[in-house]
C-alpha cells in the first residue's frame, strides 16, 4: 500500500506541475509548484528515496522564499548560494550511495541556472539536470517523477527550438 500511495502522489505532483505552467504569474507558479513539490517529497518518502525526499524539502523552502518579491537582486544570488550549499549538506546527510549524486548535483545546478535569469540557458540546463533526476527516478521506480522529467526534457527541447535566435546569413 505504501508503494501505491507513493506512486499516486508522484503522479499527482506531475499533474499539478504541468498545470502550474498555465498560470501567468511568477508568484502563483512558485506557490503551485510548492504544492507539487510537497507531493513529490511525500512520494519520495513513501518510495524510500531518502535523498529525493530531503532535497525536495529544500526546494520547497526555496520556492516559497523566491515567491516573495525583493528589491535587491544581490539578495537573490546570496539566497541561491545558501540554498545550493544547504542542498549539498542535506544531500550528504541523506546519502543513499552513488545514485544520490544524480539528484544532488541536478538540484544544485538547477538552483544555480534558475538564478541566472536566462530562460534559454535554463532550458539547456534542464536537458542535463532533468536527465540526471530521470535516472534517479528510474532507479527508485518513481512513475510520476519519470513522467515529469521526461516531459520537462521534451518541453525544453521544444522551447530551445522555438526561442532560438535566428541566424543571420552573411550574403
Amino acid at each position: 500500500m505504501q508503494t501505491v500511495i507513493g506512486q499516486v502522489l508522484g503522479i499527482l505532483s506531475t499533474i499539478i506541475s504541468v498545470c502550474s505552467f498555465q498560470v501567468n504569474n511568477k508568484k502563483r507558479i512558485l506557490l503551485i509548484q510548492s504544492f507539487s513539490t510537497t507531493c513529490t517529497c511525500l512520494s519520495y518518502l513513501f518510495l524510500g528515496a531518502t535523498s529525493g525526499f530531503a532535497l525536495n524539502i529544500v526546494c520547497l523552502v526555496r520556492n516559497i522564499v523566491f515567491s516573495f518579491e525583493r528589491k535587491n537582486p544581490r539578495l537573490d544570488y546570496i539566497l541561491t548560494a545558501v540554498f545550493m550549499i544547504l542542498m549539498g549538506i542535506i544531500g550528504a546527510f541523506s546519502w543513499q550511495g552513488p545514485i544520490s549524486l544524480f539528484i544532488i548535483i541536478a538540484l544544485i545546478a538547477n538552483s544555480f541556472f534558475m538564478c541566472l535569469g536566462s530562460a534559454q540557458l535554463l532550458r539547456y540546463s534542464i536537458l542535463v539536470t532533468s536527465t540526471m533526476v530521470l535516472i534517479y527516478n528510474i532507479s527508485f521506480v518513481v512513475i510520476g517523477g519519470i513522467a515529469y522529467e521526461s516531459l520537462a526534457i521534451v518541453s525544453s527541447v521544444i522551447g530551445i527550438l522555438r526561442f532560438r535566435k535566428a541566424k543571420v546569413a552573411n550574403t
